[in-house]
Formats: structure tokens, sequence, C-alpha cells
């Protein structure tokens, strides 16, 4: 191709049957119009099964294209619908473009390199663009790489649920945990949720699944043991295992010191914080003069060990 002849046609990519037939300054409204045809001669085809179809008619579109030094560039052009005798009347598809999309694919993939390093918001101000348009690059990006993506049965797999907008909404992540690869996203942390992932797999799938990984929310644990009854193992989160096992340990102080006061025994008195804090942390004198309440046979210091003994599995 002529880059002298036909700049835009090779800045642009546009190859037969396809050619650049005018571009047009308006200075005023700082845009570069690109105006592009189709060969009058050029074999039509069926977008879905791609065979030879007769034209319908044609339909003038419009895409935003990457900015042209300081001016916001366009590229317009006739677009022939095709009837099938399968499939029906249909738009035709373009190389520059996505269907359905009003952004060419260049400017589409500049935005999806911005998206990575900020907002959406802060994208579309940047790329001068609606908030919501830069959210529908995003989904259609979405669709593509989950069409791309080849998954192997898990066999460990992890379920989660975070939340987001100032912790006012939650959501269920599944992910295969060899790799860490997110496999499901779904509203809310309902059993419904995670149910939508597990109607997904075949029966031979599920069977493949060894542990599951999670915290110990009953509306993921009675999902689980509905869809993978053959799991080896159901491993909660050691956090939540911690928190638990703190609990446990304070229930039985807030249990016992009352008792041994009764009995003029004030060796509990003040030592809640010893018993629930990480020794890891601890201060060494604080850890030393812990010892002597450690080695009593005190119910408290039999359940301390209970938490300390589960916290190092």
């Amino acid at each position: 191709m002529d880059t002298r002849a036909d700049p835009y046609a090779a800045v642009l990519g546009i190859r037969s049957p396809w050619s650049v037939t005018g571009v047009q300054l308006l200075a005023q409204q700082e845009e570069v119009r690109v105006r592009i045809a189709l060969a009058p001669d050029a074999t039509l085809r069926c977008p879905k099964r791609r065979q030879a179809s007769p034209r319908v008619d044609t339909r003038e579109r419009t895409w935003r294209h990457l900015d042209t030094c300081q001016f916001k560039a366009f590229l317009t052009a006739e677009i022939p619908r095709v009837t099938c005798p399968e499939h029906g009347v249909h738009q035709i598809h373009v190389p520059w473009s996505e269907p359905g999309s009003r952004f060419t694919a260049l400017f589409e993939s500049v935005v999806i390199d911005w998206l990575r390093q900020g907002c959406l918001r802060m994208v579309a101000r940047m790329m001068d663009v609606s908030w919501d348009e830069v959210d529908a690059i995003q989904g259609r990006a979405v669709r593509r790489g989950l069409a791309r993506r080849k998954l192997k049965a898990p066999r460990r797999i992890g379920v989660d649920e975070t939340s987001f907008c100032k912790r006012h909404d939650s959501v269920t992540v599944v992910s295969d945990l060899d790799p860490a690869t997110a496999l499901h996203v779904a509203d809310d942390r309902k059993k419904a949720s995670l149910n939508r992932f597990f109607t997904t797999l075949s029966q031979a799938v599920k069977k493949s699944i060894e542990a599951v990984a999670m915290d110990m929310w009953k509306a993921y644990i009675a999902c689980v043991r509905q869809h993978v009854p053959n799991a080896l193992k159901l491993a909660f989160d050691k956090l939540r295992v911690a928190s638990h096992l703190g609990h446990a340990v304070n229930e039985v102080l807030h249990d016992e010191h009352p008792q041994l006061l009764s009995k003029g025994d004030a060796r509990l008195k003040g030592t809640k914080y010893l018993w629930l804090g990480n020794p890891e942390r601890m201060d060494p004198k604080k850890w030393s003069s812990f010892e002597d309440l450690r080695e009593r046979t005190l119910k408290t210091a039999k359940a301390w060990c209970v938490k300390e003994t589960a916290m190092s599995l």
C-alpha cells in the first residue's frame, strides 16, 4: 500500500475490499472524519455462517477512533445488510470493530490498557467518553477473554465472598487454586450464588474436586455438601478458625474467673489479652510472666493450648 497516497488507510489497517475514500477536517468541531467504502464487487457474507449472501440494503454507521493529534477521529461507512435463509437479515462484520460496538478495536484496546491502571471514571474522563461506554468496552473484553479461556477440571477450589461499594454489596468468588485462577463471580453471598457455579459443571468434573477451601458460611457449606459430596477435604479459612477459637477461650475465661474469685483466687484478673493475643507478637517480658499461668491446671490454660495447637496446623 502506498502510504503517501493513502496514509489513513495504512494507519487504520484498512485493506481491500475496503478503502478510504475521503478525510474531512472539521477544525471548529475539533474532529477528523474519515470516510470508508466497500468495493461494489465485494462478496457479501452472512456474519454467522460465512456463506455468500445477497444484499438487502445499507446503513450508515460511525465509530470513534483514536484521536488524530488534538482532534477526535471518527470513521464512517455505509455497511450492507445481507439476508440469510438460515439466520435472516444481519449487518455484515467490519474488520476495524467488534459487532455492536461504536468504537474501533484500536480505541477499545487503549481503553483496556488504561483500565489496568485506573478506575472506570478516570479512564472515561481521560478518553472523553461516558462511564457507560467504558463499562461496555470492559464487558466486551471480559467476554472475549472468557471465550478464549481453556479450563481444566479443578482439583482444589477456593470459595470466598468479598465486598465493594463501601461494604454495602457482596459477591461470591470461586477460584481454582492450582494455579490461582478465577472461575466464577456471582452477586451476593447466598447458597444460590455458589449453586450457579456448580450447575455449570458436569458430574465428572464435580467428582474430580478433592478439596474446597472457604470461610465458615453456612450457605456455602450446605451448597458444597450438596454438589461435592465426594470432596475429601473441606478446609476453612484459618483466620475464621482463629476467631472462633479465640471466642471459645474467652468464654472459658469468663466462666472460670468468677469461680476462682469466689474462692479468693484472682490469678485470672486482667489476663484476657494474654490469652487472646498472638504469642508471636507478644513482648518477651509479658511472655515470660505469662509462663506461670500457661502451665497451671486451669481450664482457661487448657483451652488456650487447644487454640495454639490448632494455629500450628
